[in-house]
């Protein structure tokens, strides 16, 4: 596996790539503005690195895997009635395509909870919600 340096270093030197570019082309198409185009450049990029190691590095180094990518257990509300077959749902903001038990179906409106998840398909099944206890007490 890369570490999360080299991912950095990879992912950053495209951008550093830039500035010899532009410095190559303003000596080129408007060589007045040479030294200018590299003061400028090597500046914006030593400033440029450090923001992004700052905001970037951290999640490199996590080796879990994503929130949207763990989707079991999460609600669902189903925005085309889900069978067997075909229907779809909306975790979050996002609609998926989404499949049920054989005998089961949920209507649209219904929340569902993911069971599984297959490709870009998800299988759902009936919330495990506990109905509030709706007795009254004189």
């Amino acid at each position: 596996m890369v570490s999360a340096r080299t991912k950095f270093i990879i992912i950053t030197l495209d951008e550093l790539a830039l500035v010899p570019i532009a410095i190559l082309l303003a000596h080129f198409f408007a060589p007045e503005y040479t030294v200018l185009v590299a003061v400028v450049g090597i500046t914006i990029a030593a400033i440029f690195v450090p923001v992004k190691y700052y905001l970037v590095y951290p999640t490199l180094k996590q080796t879990g895997s994503h929130q949207l990518h763990n989707l079991v257990g999460m609600t669902a509300v189903v925005i085309a009635a889900v069978t067997s077959t075909s229907g779809k749902v909306r975790i979050g903001s996002e609609i998926w395509d989404a499949l049920c038990d054989e005998g089961t179906g949920f209507p649209t409106g219904s929340k569902v909870r993911i069971v599984s998840r297959e490709s870009l398909k998800v299988h759902v099944g009936p919330t495990e919600d506990v109905p509030e206890n709706t007795e009254h007490h004189s």
